[in-house]
């Protein structure tokens, strides 16, 4: 599987390979990367999906490494400049990237069509129409765009189907030198794909009983994927609109006892996040287990998580752990 290259590359480093590439080195692969556009994606959960969907047709460059928060990352001055000169820049969308909006904002005034996630849910192909992947009905579901405003849609790999098929329709659209043909074959397959990985995290997720499908998140991430995994998202440690040093001892103790009479036996937090409120309040239950995912990032390379796959799968396994006993 193809991975996408992050931006690490120093500034001079940078400069002397586009040099090199335009004085005419023996290197015609080096040649060809040059002629192809330039998709900027801003996340590394989108950076993966875009660069397996346009493959060898363009290059991608994800702004943000692995590990970081995309609410407090904030773009390097190389960073902007790849932004400004990207053919289109590939956003989350819902103020996801709250660090990145003012470079965002500069880009797209100066020209840079700016194509966001969240905003295509909703414009893909029907493949359940098709019966190219899809089971009858399985695009068609009653709440298929109950969360269409979820900044955090990519915890469902239906939603990132979606998204996919979309992108495939949008992106020719603003980078005419882009295959929109063989772009879109390569969104078929990777739709498949997607939509065998959900199989999968169905099947790995079954041990979970009805009565424990019950989840305590750190933050709001997951109620994309409670939504179609067929779990509650019982409470949030830290409430909307609210953060680490805003919860009181006696919020905290407020939600221990809520978590107490349900019996919740874990908490979840994202990988990004501080764990520290989260430990308070399982110490404060007792015996509940603090479980680590992987959602706003991909973990580093060579991890499980260093994929869009492999992050939800093993999500996936950790939450089938921690309550499916």
């Amino acid at each position: 599987m193809r991975r996408t290259r992050a931006l690490t590359l120093p500034l001079t480093a940078a400069l002397a390979a586009s040099v090199l590439a335009a004085c005419g080195s023996d290197d015609a692969d080096a040649g060809d990367e040059a002629a192809r556009p330039t998709v900027a994606v801003t996340t590394t959960v989108l950076g993966d999906v875009v660069e397996q969907l346009v493959g060898d047709l363009a290059e991608v460059v994800t702004i943000m490494p692995p590990g970081a928060s995309p609410h407090d990352f904030q773009a390097s001055a190389q960073q902007a400049a790849v932004l400004s000169g990207a053919d289109v820049i590939v956003v989350n969308g819902g103020g996801f990237e709250e660090g990145l909006l003012s470079v965002v904002d500069a880009a797209e005034s100066d020209g840079v069509p700016v194509v966001s996630a969240l905003e295509l849910l909703g414009r893909g192909d029907d493949h359940a129409d098709e019966g190219d992947h899809a089971d009858e009905g399985e695009h068609a579901d009653e709440d298929e765009h109950a969360h269409d405003d979820d900044a955090h849609f990519f915890t469902d790999p239906l939603a990132v189907a979606e998204v996919v098929e979309a992108l495939a329709a949008a992106l020719p659209e603003q980078v005419p030198g882009l295959d929109a043909d063989e772009l879109a074959q390569q969104a078929d397959d990777l739709v498949g794909d997607l939509e065998d990985l959900h199989e999968e995290l169905v099947e790995t997720l079954a041990v979970v009983p009805e009565d424990r499908r019950v989840l305590v998140t750190d933050h709001e991430v997951f109620d994309s994927f409670a939504a179609r995994y067929d779990f509650e998202v019982l409470a949030t440690v830290i409430p909307a609109g609210s953060t680490s040093d805003g919860v009181s001892g006696g919020a905290l103790a407020e939600l221990a006892q809520v978590l107490q009479r349900a019996g919740v036996t874990a908490v979840f937090t994202e990988q990004t996040a501080s764990a520290d409120l989260a430990e308070t309040l399982a110490a404060e239950v007792g015996d509940v287990e603090v479980v680590t995912l992987n959602a706003e990032t991909l973990g580093p390379d060579g991890s499980e998580a260093d994929t869009y796959a492999g992050m939800m799968r093993s999500n996936a396994q950790r939450i089938a752990d921690a309550l499916g006993g």
